[in-house]
């Protein structure tokens, strides 16, 4: 690990599968121990060449930014590419959804009614802004 190589990568050179060398850690503190030291030297490897190509040295930056990203991915067990949102109403009540919103489509409108259809769009608009969120009734 101390070159730069993950637990996973360490496994598949031991000719072991990964869950094997997790098996051991869980039960072999001493070996827990000696994991999560090769992780910091894996990490202190990367941030090494790094550092390295950062002052001139040859390399790729991108990709060992890469591989530093993904190391703190696998080490910490948390996914950075994957977000949870949740989204509640008012007060943190379910959300309300309307079902009898009407779809207009403007293509189909006359000139006067598309006129009169901007009409409405532009006062709601005046009104958002003056910090009322209601739009008004079409007559």
């Amino acid at each position: 690990m101390a070159e730069g190589r993950s637990l996973d990568g360490c496994a598949a050179l031991l000719g072991v599968h990964p869950d094997s060398l997790y098996e051991w850690q869980r039960v072999h503190p001493e070996f827990s121990v000696a994991v999560r030291a090769g992780r910091a030297a894996a990490t202190a490897f990367w941030e090494t060449r790094l550092l390295d190509v950062t002052q001139g040295g040859a390399g790729n930056a991108q990709a060992i930014q890469w591989a530093l990203r993904n190391r703190s991915r696998a080490a910490s067990g948390w996914d950075h590419a994957h977000a949870k949102l949740e989204v509640s109403g008012p007060d943190g009540g379910a959300v309300q959804v309307r079902t009898d919103v009407t779809v207009i489509d403007a293509r189909l409108l006359t000139p006067e009614q598309r006129n009169a259809f901007k009409q409405v769009l532009l006062a709601a608009r005046a009104q958002g802004e003056a910090g009322s969120h209601t739009i008004p009734a079409l007559g």
